[in-house]
Protein backbone atom coordinates (compact mmCIF):
# COMPACT_ATOMS: atom_id res chain seq x y z
CA UNK A 1 0.00 0.00 0.00
CA UNK A 2 1.77 3.36 -1.25
CA UNK A 3 -1.19 5.83 1.19
CA UNK A 4 -1.69 7.09 4.40
CA UNK A 5 -3.91 4.72 6.27
CA UNK A 6 -5.66 3.23 8.98
CA UNK A 7 -6.41 -0.13 9.40
CA UNK A 8 -8.63 -1.79 11.84
CA UNK A 9 -9.14 -5.42 12.34
CA UNK A 10 -12.78 -6.84 13.71
CA UNK A 11 -12.85 -10.08 15.53
CA UNK A 12 -15.73 -11.88 12.99
CA UNK A 13 -17.19 -11.39 9.80
CA UNK A 14 -19.58 -8.39 9.76
CA UNK A 15 -22.73 -9.22 8.59
CA UNK A 16 -25.05 -6.45 6.79
CA UNK A 17 -26.55 -5.10 9.98
CA UNK A 18 -23.19 -5.00 11.79
CA UNK A 19 -21.89 -3.05 8.92
CA UNK A 20 -25.08 -0.59 9.27
CA UNK A 21 -24.03 0.01 12.92
CA UNK A 22 -20.35 0.88 12.02
CA UNK A 23 -21.65 3.33 9.36
CA UNK A 24 -24.24 4.76 11.74
CA UNK A 25 -21.40 5.60 14.30
CA UNK A 26 -18.99 7.02 11.62
CA UNK A 27 -21.87 9.39 10.31
CA UNK A 28 -22.56 10.62 13.61
CA UNK A 29 -18.86 11.81 12.92
CA UNK A 30 -19.34 13.40 9.37
CA UNK A 31 -18.45 10.18 7.13
CA UNK A 32 -21.65 9.06 5.45
CA UNK A 33 -21.87 6.32 3.08
CA UNK A 34 -24.65 8.37 1.19
CA UNK A 35 -23.21 10.96 -1.09
CA UNK A 36 -24.52 14.44 0.28
CA UNK A 37 -25.67 15.58 -3.37
CA UNK A 38 -25.86 12.61 -5.25
CA UNK A 39 -27.91 10.67 -2.72
CA UNK A 40 -26.56 7.04 -2.97
CA UNK A 41 -23.41 5.48 -2.17
CA UNK A 42 -20.77 4.34 -4.33
CA UNK A 43 -17.95 1.44 -4.77
CA UNK A 44 -15.10 1.57 -7.00
CA UNK A 45 -14.71 -1.32 -9.63
CA UNK A 46 -11.40 -3.06 -10.50
CA UNK A 47 -10.23 -0.12 -12.34
CA UNK A 48 -11.64 2.29 -9.87
CA UNK A 49 -14.70 4.19 -11.40
CA UNK A 50 -17.45 4.51 -9.13
CA UNK A 51 -20.20 2.37 -9.09
CA UNK A 52 -23.44 4.02 -7.86
CA UNK A 53 -25.64 2.07 -5.53
CA UNK A 54 -28.15 2.70 -2.92
CA UNK A 55 -26.93 2.65 0.38
CA UNK A 56 -28.79 -0.34 1.55
CA UNK A 57 -27.37 -2.60 -1.43
CA UNK A 58 -23.43 -1.66 -0.38
CA UNK A 59 -24.14 -2.78 3.32
CA UNK A 60 -25.80 -5.82 2.01
CA UNK A 61 -22.64 -6.95 0.18
CA UNK A 62 -20.08 -6.02 2.49
CA UNK A 63 -22.90 -7.97 4.75
CA UNK A 64 -22.31 -11.27 2.41
CA UNK A 65 -18.83 -10.76 1.90
CA UNK A 66 -18.54 -11.38 -1.83
CA UNK A 67 -14.98 -9.86 -1.32
CA UNK A 68 -13.30 -7.10 -1.19
CA UNK A 69 -15.16 -3.93 -2.00
CA UNK A 70 -13.78 -0.10 -1.96
CA UNK A 71 -16.44 1.73 0.05
CA UNK A 72 -16.45 5.61 -0.36
CA UNK A 73 -16.97 7.54 2.67
CA UNK A 74 -18.26 11.24 2.06
CA UNK A 75 -16.70 14.33 4.39
CA UNK A 76 -18.02 16.53 2.23
CA UNK A 77 -19.29 16.65 -1.72
CA UNK A 78 -15.83 17.06 -2.72
CA UNK A 79 -13.88 14.58 -0.24
CA UNK A 80 -14.11 10.92 0.42
CA UNK A 81 -12.38 8.46 2.44
CA UNK A 82 -11.80 5.50 0.32
CA UNK A 83 -12.14 2.31 2.51
CA UNK A 84 -11.02 -1.37 2.05
CA UNK A 85 -13.48 -3.95 3.77
CA UNK A 86 -12.12 -6.81 3.68
CA UNK A 87 -12.51 -10.67 4.94
CA UNK A 88 -9.42 -12.09 5.92
CA UNK A 89 -9.50 -16.01 7.26
CA UNK A 90 -9.15 -17.52 9.70
CA UNK A 91 -12.09 -15.08 11.54
CA UNK A 92 -11.10 -11.25 11.09
CA UNK A 93 -13.10 -8.01 9.04
CA UNK A 94 -10.31 -5.55 8.38
CA UNK A 95 -11.61 -2.28 7.52
CA UNK A 96 -8.33 -0.08 6.04
CA UNK A 97 -9.52 3.57 5.47
CA UNK A 98 -7.35 5.17 3.25
CA UNK A 99 -6.48 8.91 4.23
CA UNK A 100 -3.75 10.43 1.36
CA UNK A 101 -4.84 13.88 0.22
CA UNK A 102 -6.75 14.65 3.84
CA UNK A 103 -6.17 18.22 5.58
CA UNK A 104 -5.20 17.57 8.82
CA UNK A 105 -8.44 18.41 10.16
CA UNK A 106 -9.94 15.91 8.34
CA UNK A 107 -7.06 13.12 9.39
CA UNK A 108 -8.11 14.34 13.03
CA UNK A 109 -11.67 14.07 12.15
CA UNK A 110 -11.44 10.39 10.67
CA UNK A 111 -8.78 9.48 13.02
CA UNK A 112 -10.93 10.24 16.19
CA UNK A 113 -14.10 8.93 14.20
CA UNK A 114 -12.07 5.23 14.58
CA UNK A 115 -11.03 5.76 17.55
CA UNK A 116 -14.62 6.12 19.38
CA UNK A 117 -15.50 3.12 17.46
CA UNK A 118 -12.96 1.20 18.30
CA UNK A 119 -14.04 1.99 22.26
CA UNK A 120 -17.41 1.18 21.15
CA UNK A 121 -16.47 -2.19 19.69
CA UNK A 122 -13.55 -3.25 22.17
CA UNK A 123 -14.63 -6.49 22.82
CA UNK A 124 -14.61 -7.14 18.73
CA UNK A 125 -11.34 -5.50 18.04
CA UNK A 126 -7.88 -7.33 17.35
CA UNK A 127 -5.57 -4.44 16.31
CA UNK A 128 -5.51 -0.98 14.95
CA UNK A 129 -2.53 -0.31 12.49
CA UNK A 130 -1.87 3.02 11.52
CA UNK A 131 0.67 3.77 8.16
CA UNK A 132 1.67 7.56 7.66
CA UNK A 133 4.13 7.22 5.54
CA UNK A 134 2.18 4.23 3.73
CA UNK A 135 5.58 1.65 3.17
CA UNK A 136 4.25 -1.32 5.14
CA UNK A 137 2.17 -3.51 2.61
CA UNK A 138 -1.03 -5.36 3.41
CA UNK A 139 -0.21 -8.74 3.53
CA UNK A 140 2.93 -7.34 6.42
CA UNK A 141 0.22 -5.74 8.54
CA UNK A 142 -2.07 -9.43 8.41
CA UNK A 143 0.65 -11.33 9.63
CA UNK A 144 1.97 -8.78 11.84
CA UNK A 145 -1.81 -9.00 13.32
CA UNK A 146 -3.13 -12.57 12.29
CA UNK A 147 -0.13 -14.53 13.21
CA UNK A 148 2.46 -12.38 14.97
CA UNK A 149 4.96 -12.22 12.48
CA UNK A 150 6.99 -9.16 12.72
CA UNK A 151 7.47 -7.60 9.29
CA UNK A 152 10.80 -8.30 7.27
CA UNK A 153 10.71 -4.62 5.70
CA UNK A 154 8.55 -0.96 7.01
CA UNK A 155 6.35 -1.37 9.66
CA UNK A 156 3.11 0.66 10.48
CA UNK A 157 3.80 3.84 12.43
CA UNK A 158 1.70 3.08 15.08
CA UNK A 159 0.69 -0.20 16.28
CA UNK A 160 -2.54 -0.62 18.95
CA UNK A 161 -3.48 -4.39 20.12
CA UNK A 162 -6.48 -5.18 22.47
CA UNK A 163 -4.60 -5.33 25.90
CA UNK A 164 -6.19 -8.56 27.08
CA UNK A 165 -5.00 -10.13 23.99
CA UNK A 166 -1.24 -8.85 24.17
CA UNK A 167 -0.21 -12.75 25.29
CA UNK A 168 -1.74 -14.45 21.56
CA UNK A 169 1.01 -11.83 20.02
CA UNK A 170 4.33 -13.42 22.01
CA UNK A 171 6.76 -12.74 19.05
CA UNK A 172 5.54 -9.35 18.48
CA UNK A 173 6.14 -8.11 22.06
CA UNK A 174 9.44 -9.31 21.78
CA UNK A 175 12.13 -6.56 21.89
CA UNK A 176 9.07 -3.99 21.74
CA UNK A 177 8.01 -1.40 24.40
CA UNK A 178 4.61 -1.94 25.38
CA UNK A 179 2.69 0.86 26.53
CA UNK A 180 -1.01 0.46 28.49
CA UNK A 181 -2.88 3.39 26.88
CA UNK A 182 -6.04 3.09 29.87
CA UNK A 183 -8.58 2.51 27.66
CA UNK A 184 -8.23 -1.29 26.43
CA UNK A 185 -5.52 -0.80 23.63
CA UNK A 186 -1.84 -0.89 24.13
CA UNK A 187 0.54 0.70 21.71
CA UNK A 188 3.78 -1.45 20.66
CA UNK A 189 6.82 -0.02 19.54
CA UNK A 190 9.56 -1.31 18.63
Amino acid sequence: MLETYLSWYREGRMGESEFRAVTDHLAKFGLSVKHPRQGCGMLLDVVGEQVKLPVGRILELVGLSVGPLWVQFWLSADTDVLCNVRYVAPDTQVLTFVLGGLTEKELEQVTDAVQQLIQRELDRTVALLVDLGGEAADEDDDALVLYGRLPMGPRPDHVQFRTDRLSAVPAVLAGAEVTDLGNGLSAIRW
